[in-house]
């Protein structure tokens, strides 16, 4: 099946605007959002710090269907696991089926910008990895994320409570007769992870239903391959999980204009950026400048003037194994973008699925 969903940048557009943009893009035929969950932005100028949960669940109850998932919450130092299983069980009673919570080992703008220091990738892997174990026991789910009791829909409060609390002593987090009173609706709330390394790749198999990952159809081969060989090994079917991919798009009719607004992202291509210690959107910015080219920044984004373009590059994603991709637009006119991508691209993707 192809899967197109719509993502939405916290780090650069308002909450207004993006509560206006994903009600635009549902009505034009898109039913899933992602959305990122971050503190400070990758570029100072214009840059935004909404609190992604708050829209989460504003967003939900704006929208008919739509689902949302995030990409990524990071477990490792700001959000503590427990509460983070707590407020994705929450918004999963307030809209059954529509939530999803995507995790990583996160960026240091966003937890040492709040004061951690800023690890090792292998402790932030091993934080992350203990993570998820508190997070799946207090949604009361097994390997494959499929609930472990039955659990009728949270919609009476006075039913009767299991008796089901959770010490974990872990190495990083802990959790003493750990107990959600409000448990997800249905149980099985979607869980991914965005991975690059070899580890991560293995600890996304392993623990969750499917795949986050930034590289292109030509870097995804080895990327995907990597996933499918640890489902195996993990004792799951490759085909039930999930790949996630976020091509980067900047449409406008003049070419110089949709570069010109790609200028927000080029701190995320500077060279090691997700293992760097700089935490300041303005160094991050500045370092951008110097070091990023416009050759580089031009190929890191679907840089196009006609928005049928897009068609034959998406198609590559689905090509090489992904399931599922999040159109991330940072194009000049948001509303344009959506609004012609639901007229001419999406359609294309709909009829071949």
């Amino acid at each position: 099946m192809k899967f197109i969903g719509y993502w939405a940048s916290q780090e650069q557009y308002s909450m207004q605007d993006l509560f206006r943009y994903v009600r635009e893009a549902e009505k034009g035929g898109f039913t899933a959002t992602m959305t990122s969950d971050h503190f400070h932005p990758w570029h100072h100028d214009g840059g935004f710090g909404n609190f992604t949960w708050i829209w989460l669940a504003v967003a939900a109850e704006r929208t008919k269907n739509m689902k949302f998932v995030t990409g990524v919450t990071a477990p490792i130092f700001r959000y503590n696991p427990a509460i983070i299983a707590q407020a994705f069980a929450s918004l999963d009673t307030l809209y059954p089926g529509r939530i999803a919570l995507g995790l990583g080992t996160g960026e240091a703008m966003n937890e040492v910008s709040v004061g951690f220091d800023w690890p090792s990738p292998k402790i932030r892997l091993n934080r992350t990895i203990e993570a998820i174990q508190i997070i799946k026991k207090l949604w009361n789910t097994d390997e494959n994320g499929k609930q472990k009791r039955n659990n009728e829909p949270n919609l009476d409060s006075n039913r009767i409570l299991s008796n089901y609390f959770i010490t974990f002593n872990g190495k990083y987090f802990k959790t003493k007769d750990c107990k959600l009173y409000t448990p997800p609706s249905y149980g099985n709330i979607p869980l991914y992870m965005a991975a690059a390394g070899s580890e991560a790749i293995k600890t996304a198999a392993n623990y969750t239903n499917g795949l986050i990952t930034i590289s292109k159809p030509r870097q995804a081969i080895k990327v995907l391959d990597k996933f499918d060989k640890a489902a195996h090994e993990a004792g799951k079917d490759p085909s039930e999980l999930e790949k996630i991919g976020k091509p980067k798009i900047s449409y406008s009719e003049d070419y110089d204009k949709a570069f010109e607004s790609s200028e927000f992202w080029r701190a995320t291509e500077i060279e090691g950026v997700f293992n760097t210690e700089i935490n300041n959107p303005m160094e991050l910015q500045q370092k951008a400048e110097q070091e990023v080219s416009d050759e580089k920044l031009k190929n890191s984004t679907l840089i196009v003037t006609s928005i049928e373009d897009l068609i034959k590059p998406l198609e590559e994603y689905f090509d090489v194994g992904f399931t599922q991709i999040y159109v991330q637009s940072t194009s000049p006119d948001e509303v344009e973008f959506v609004q012609e991508f639901c007229k001419k691209v999406l359609p294309y993707f709909i009829d071949k699925s």
